[in-house]
């Protein structure tokens, strides 16, 4: 068959779920029989990332949702590169990618799904149902995402395929000299516990609920809270921290680039997020060794075995998040139970070789297939 030519193309190249799963996927895949270039309908700092392991990227520069030319410029790149599978992330990279890869010649198409949407997004169901005789299988981040969209797109499980995301475990370790110095830096004592919440301060990941889980636990012990991530609702943490002396117990560090290190330094993973896909934040958190306390929606419930390696609450639920945060901070012995469970858990079922082997062999498969 020789090497194919593959195109990864996303919605954006900001830090999150989706792109850092673009980024492991497409300098990782393997180059005998791969080759590979991203492209983003729009930039950011991962573009830095991909050129530092000498993958070539592309941005378009999509201006605003109205920009008609953007189209026309990726067709263009689309046919000049002259690409065997085009495989597009999120679903405006999607709807562009979709549109455009027929124009430009491309035979071969694959579409990720990460969450099981929980907005209403008709349309984008009415786009998959529309085109879905243009995409050749749409892979998803958990078997709940994929029963989600099969149902509102009304398609058959034929068009689809789930493969989970993956984690580096090589890089997402404990490591106690990272926990020493980050602890010396917040100003936190070894025998007081950090509630940590990592990921896109968003309306999905409920923000509120942490703070306000946060704010009753510290009334009841010493905990400090500790938040990495930065997103349209960063105006909510400012305002918590500005107001009665929270700033002395909460910590926000916006974007980091060194999550295991603060997973590290911390002790209690709290995600009480109102819809996911698969969840990478808890999945490395577990394999760093941290107990987690979440939410049981499609997806997360799959990486976080409740009662396992983590503990679940219903989605929205305050005193459900606290009742199982009391029990994690009261138990040491439950506490060494979930991390234990969740190391062993990401190590046999989430590793980042898995993902990249199954995305080598579906990409094989596609393209052995007359387009």
């Amino acid at each position: 068959m020789g090497r194919l030519r593959i195109c990864q193309l996303i919605t954006e190249l900001q830090p999150a779920g989706a792109e850092r799963i673009v980024y492991e996927l497409a300098r990782r895949l393997d180059p005998a029989r791969f080759e590979v270039e991203v492209v983003g309908l729009r930039g950011g700092a991962v573009v830095d990332w991909l050129k530092e392991a000498n993958v070539l990227v592309t941005v378009i520069g999509v201006k605003s949702k109205h920009d008609v030319w953007a189209l026309g410029r990726l067709t263009d790149f689309l046919r000049q590169g002259r690409f065997d599978l085009l495989h597009t992330h999120l679903f405006h990279a999607d709807l562009a990618g979709r549109l455009a890869a027929r124009r430009a010649g491309i035979p071969h198409l694959i579409h990720t799904i990460q969450i099981a949407e929980a907005r209403f997004r008709p349309w984008q169901f009415a786009f998959a149902r529309w085109m879905a005789g243009r995409c050749d299988k749409i892979v998803c981040a958990s078997h709940g995402v994929m029963i989600h969209h099969s149902r509102k797109a009304k398609l058959s499980l034929d068009h689809y395929q789930v493969i989970y995301n993956g984690i580096d475990l090589e890089t997402y370790v404990f490591r106690p000299d990272h926990r020493a110095y980050f602890r010396r830096l917040w100003g936190v004592a070894e025998n007081v516990p950090v509630l940590v919440f990592v990921g896109r301060l968003n309306y999905q990941k409920n923000l509120p609920l942490f703070l306000h889980a946060c704010e009753v636990i510290r009334q009841e012990r010493e905990i400090h809270a500790v938040i990495a991530g930065d997103g349209p609702e960063r105006h909510l943490v400012e305002k918590f921290l500005a107001s009665g002396g929270h700033d002395a117990w909460c910590h926000w560090l916006g974007c980091v680039d060194n999550v295991p290190a603060v997973l590290s330094a911390s002790d209690v993973f709290v995600l009480p997020t109102r819809w996911e896909g698969f969840c990478l934040a808890a999945a490395e958190a577990m394999a760093v060794g941290l107990p987690v306390v979440a939410t049981n929606v499609a997806g997360l419930s799959e990486v976080v075995q409740d009662g396992v390696s983590g503990l679940l609450a219903k989605e929205g639920d305050l005193a459900g998040v606290l009742e199982r945060l009391r029990r994690v901070l009261a138990d040491p012995a439950l506490r060494e139970s979930l991390r234990k469970a969740g190391r062993e858990r990401v190590a046999e079922k989430f590793t980042i070789q898995q993902n990249v082997l199954e995305h080598e062999r579906l990409y094989e498969q596609v393209c052995a297939t007359p387009a």
